[in-house]
């Protein structure tokens, strides 16, 4: 039986890779990508170069999609300590994949960057600057150094914590060569790059997470339930890749024609069809397969069509592969200087515009609708159940949401790059208004009502160990003095990676410095209300510090500014004042009103207890005709 059940897999595998493979060279070959004719006297990379460039990127990008499907299913889907180990070292064969193809493509493409054959690329001593200086070397390099960290970490010995850690630095590792593609040179490039990113690791989960649940089906002992939880996620990577897609094709074409009058508006449009395929299987699965793996049908229906649905995945990613190597149909605008190093326009800086001007980030909104969402479908299971939930945290909930989104994609968002007051504001609104208000909406007891464990959970190391009140305070902490006192400000405002970086730890560390600080959800461990109220003046302390620093130190991002060169921009040292002001003025603000909140929640329980306290006594001492303990 193990034989054919090899064969069977070696079959499919093959047939996997005969339609990535047959897809990419149809797409070259039909988007003008295959290799051309060399004129004599004109530099060339060769055939070599101009062939083995896309079918080496599409080796890359399959080991890419393997070693984080692997990981993925490790950390999320498996029940047990041993098949998540096995899955870890599976990632780890893919990731050494990985990093040779990641290897090879930065040979590769320094040849087609210079127009010489590979061999004259590696003699004429240009790799280290290639790979150190120029943004395709810097990519791929940053590749190949996470993949063989990958690769190392896996065959060690990991806890859980460790496999999440390995998860998140995979799914990080696929993001660098959104920076060097069509989307980069596009005028408005940072919505391009954001909504790249945005597809490439929804697409990398998304298939991945199927490569992993087909190797891991038949090792679970109820697969019904880890497809289920699987399809859950899929659906959320189905819903960013379309509309990620759309977003990054829009910016690429500008002009629906494009569609079927060019050869690249023709090949988006199959990709739309293998993204309507795939939403087919998914349907499918929903209807059928799920239902099957609960009965005695067994995997095979599931396993039949997830190894057709894998098929049309490994496909459409030869096809973008093709894609990217295909000449968009309009050319890349330009913007006047002003704009350029911003990636947008960006009109005279007026109040009105603050509200009027938006930067549609397509990740935040994403984000931020999915929080939205997975909110209220809690509230409604909630309600299910013959539970009700307080209209107030909902609207606390919402309302953190808004002032986040307004935050991150918003006028202040437009602005905060250019100027630097309104970056203090942006920087108050992300650390501070915006969590508390999430905080307030209680997300955590929300969740543990609407979705309760079964069995005895056991609090984790890992949550015990952040929400220690100086682990919170300390990563809390780190932004603002990594950003003004250290010297990271100047180059997150330069660079869009860093600063969706950055503004993500700013609210990952703000929440959980203020739910550690407010004790709304329940904790790992119990914190004295004291000590909760020393962190929120410890928090008002460390803001007052960063004002007095912005406003004695020396200016912040100079160089940065000065390259800008907008001629109605604020004059910078005053700025930076009225800055330091507004930011840390509003923060401080925010934890003042928490600290009364907090210290009223105390007061009050401090009567309560001491109210009962004293009927209980009196109730012992009338009740049972014995003295108290006083008497």
């Amino acid at each position: 039986m193990k034989a054919p059940r090899v064969r069977r897999r070696a079959l499919a595998a093959a047939g996997v890779l005969a339609a990535a493979f047959a897809v990419i060279l149809l797409a070259l070959w039909f988007g003008g990508g295959k290799p051309q004719p060399t004129i004599p006297g004109l530099p060339s990379p060769g055939t070599l170069t101009s062939v083995g460039l896309p079918l080496v990127r599409l080796v890359h990008d399959l080991c890419a999609v393997a070693t984080v499907g692997s990981l993925l299913t490790a950390v999320l889907l498996a029940g047990d300590v041993a098949t998540a180990g096995l899955l870890t070292r599976f990632a780890g064969r893919w990731a050494i994949g990985w990093a040779l193809s990641a290897a090879c493509t930065e040979i590769l493409t320094l040849s087609d960057f210079l127009g010489i054959p590979m061999d004259q690329a590696l003699r004429s001593g240009v790799l280290p600057t290639f790979l150190f200086y120029i943004p395709q070397g810097q990519a791929f390099l940053a590749v190949t150094v996470a993949a063989v960290v990958i690769a190392i970490g896996a065959f060690l010995p990991l806890a859980a914590w460790g496999r999440a850690i390995l998860l998140g630095l995979a799914v990080l590792a696929v993001l660098p060569p959104a920076y060097v593609g069509h989307s980069a040179s596009s005028a408005d490039h940072n919505l391009a790059i954001s909504s790249l990113m945005m597809h490439i690791a929804g697409v990398t989960l998304w298939v991945g997470g199927l490569l992993g649940l087909l190797l891991f089906v038949r090792r679970s002992a109820g697969p019904a339930v880890v497809v289920r939880r699987f399809s859950a996620l899929a659906l959320c990577c189905f819903i960013a890749v379309g509309y990620s897609g759309v977003i990054n094709a829009w910016i690429r074409i500008g002009d629906l024609s494009a569609l079927w009058e060019s050869r690249y508006g023709v090949l988006i449009d199959a990709k739309v069809v293998a993204l309507v395929a795939l939403g087919w299987f998914g349907w499918r699965h929903r209807r059928t397969t799920i239902a099957a793996l609960e009965t005695s049908t067994g995997a095979a229906p599931f396993l039949r069509l997830a190894a057709g649905e894998v098929t049309v995945m490994a496909a459409t990613i030869g096809l973008a592969v093709g894609l990217s190597r295909t000449a968009p149909p309009t050319p890349a605008d330009t913007l006047e200087h002003e704009h350029a190093l911003l990636g947008y326009v960006l009109p005279e800086l007026q109040p009105h515009n603050l509200f009027a001007e938006v930067r549609p980030d397509p990740i935040a909104l994403f984000a931020v609708v999915g929080a939205a969402v997975a909110y209220l479908v809690a509230v409604r299971r909630l309600a299910r159940q013959g539970e009700g939930w307080p209209v107030f945290r909902i609207v606390c909930w919402m309302a953190g949401l808004v002032v986040l989104l307004y935050g991150l994609a918003g006028g202040i968002a437009a602005y905060a790059p250019a100027v630097f007051s309104l970056h203090a504001v942006q920087f108050a609104l992300l650390a501070a208004v915006g969590p508390a208000l999430l905080v307030f909406g209680a997300p955590l007891t929300l969740y543990q009502l609407a979705y309760p464990p079964r069995g005895n959970r056991a609090d984790s190391g890992a949550g015990r160990a952040v929400t220690n009140p100086l682990v919170a305070f300390g990563l809390y902490a780190l932004p603002p003095i990594t950003l003004y006192v250290i010297g990271l400000f100047e180059p997150a405002q330069s660079s869009l990676a860093i600063r969706l970086a950055v503004q993500t730890f700013v609210i990952a560390a703000a929440l959980l410095f203020f739910t550690v600080a407010m004790g709304i959800d329940p904790l790992p461990r119990v914190i004295a209300a004291a000590t909760r109220i020393r962190m929120l003046l410890a928090a008002a302390v460390l803001e007052a510090a960063i004002a007095l620093f912005l406003l004695a130190g020396p200016d912040q991002g100079t160089l940065w500014y000065s390259l800008l060169t907008l001629s109605w921009a604020p004059e910078r040292s005053h700025d930076q004042h009225v800055g330091a002001l507004l930011g840390p003025g509003l923060t401080i603000v925010t934890i003042a009103v928490l600290a009364v909140i907090l210290w009223r929640r105390w007061q009050g329980a401090r009567r309560r207890l001491s109210a009962a306290t004293s009927t209980a006594a009196e109730f012992s001492s009338s009740g049972s005709g014995m003295p108290s303990a006083n008497d």
